[in-house]
């Protein structure tokens, strides 16, 4: 194995499939970025057994010249930090024996200790059936817009991620912990039917793998795994057991009020309290009416705080409710519109945050009993 490569292109490269690598791994070959040459690409692999990440790079689309194949397991970790380190445009890669390689460009060289390539696990890249096709800023927004509301605990393992739930041609894509929920929506341009949860830490690396040119995405289905085709780029990931919960049952159909509020504002209001916390949570009271919107925020060790929403527009029945506040700035964060409308369904019942001018994006925070 031989080949001369822009140092550039390969780094970019060796950061996506390393995303997929653990420290901790117990099998030593995937702690490795599996190479592989032939006469036309390098393919690069890296995976922990629950994602895995493969990526190529063509010699007719790359600053590439291969001499000869082979292939070899690399520790990721050296790996990166010699290439990252490297001052040269161009770097050469030398298999020297089944398990050692050179690095080398102008200025010098770096002979590192391998695994022999066929002690890597045989990855299954297999394509399922189903597939649909998402836009590089959709897939960006449902993640933002969904996975902070992810659980990050293993008690209930299915809400450590993003529900997708296709119904005919509308794609609901959902985040819980069971305190809250964000649900985005997003139209598909034909009928599917299927109902799978990908971790939230998959999702990330995807987003994160995403450049300005990757415009379309390429996602195939199945009731195991889920893969995101991109770039000469799969990122392949197993999907999480269970049932996800029935999010339409704890979305109000009822409105007994509702408010519209500059989202800076409330958002700054809610931000400035964060400090005033209760056994480390930041419980806000919100009491609403149509002549004054306050939220009060109280606490025997720290203080209290009373703020009035003055961009509030609200109507509909008095009301006086308690919330993590934590919840609700992220929550209006996420949906990142100039204003936000809540939608109050009674005194304990779960309240709906939304953007009065989007109906794709529906947040859900549960009240908490108030502190007085």
């Amino acid at each position: 194995m031989k080949f001369t490569i822009s140092r550039k292109d390969f780094l970019e490269k060796l950061n996506i499939v390393s995303r997929a690598i653990s420290v901790f791994s117990p099998l030593p070959a995937l702690s490795g970025i599996y190479i592989k040459v032939d006469n036309t690409q390098i393919e690069l692999t890296g995976s922990d057994s629950n994602l895995s990440i493969k990526s190529h790079i063509k010699k007719d689309k790359y600053n590439l010249i291969i001499e000869s194949s082979g292939s070899i397991i690399i520790e990721s970790k050296y790996l990166l930090e010699i290439i990252r380190k490297m001052d040269s445009e161009y770097i050469q890669f030398d298999l020297i024996d089944t398990s050692k390689i050179c690095i080398s460009n102008e200025k010098g060289k770096f002979i590192l200790n391998g695994i022999e390539s066929n002690e890597y696990p045989n990855l299954d890249f297999s394509a399922p059936a189903t597939i649909i096709q998402l836009k590089n800023e959709q897939l960006k927004q449902i993640y933002s817009q969904t996975a902070f509301a992810c659980s990050d605990k293993d008690t209930r393992p299915v809400l450590n991620g993003v529900n997708f739930k296709a119904n005919g041609d509308m794609l609901f894509c959902s985040g819980t912990d069971s305190y809250r929920l964000a649900r985005k929506k997003i139209q598909l341009n034909k009928a599917y039917e299927f109902n799978i949860t990908i971790p939230y830490k998959s999702l990330s690396e995807v987003v994160k793998s995403l450049n300005e040119n990757d415009e379309i995405i390429d996602i195939y289905i199945d009731s195991k795994k889920a893969q995101f085709v991109f770039n000469d780029t799969i990122i392949q990931s197993r999907l999480i057991d269970g049932i996800f919960p029935d999010i339409d049952r704890i979305i109000p159909n009822n409105e007994i009020s509702s408010m519209t509020v500059s989202s800076h504002e409330m958002a700054s209001v809610i931000d400035r309290t964060n400090f005033i916390r209760n056994d480390k949570i930041h419980l806000i009271k919100l009491e609403c009416s149509e002549s004054q919107t306050h939220i009060k925020t109280n606490s025997n060790e720290i203080g209290n705080s009373d703020e009035v929403l003055t961009t509030c527009q609200y109507n509909g029945e008095n009301i006086q409710l308690s919330c993590n506040g934590t919840y609700m700035l992220e929550a209006i964060r996420a949906i990142n519109s100039k204003n936000v409308k809540l939608v109050f369904a009674g005194l304990m019942k779960p309240i709906k945050i939304s953007d009065p001018d989007d109906d794709s994006v529906l947040m859900i925070v549960v009240p908490v009993r108030s502190y007085d």
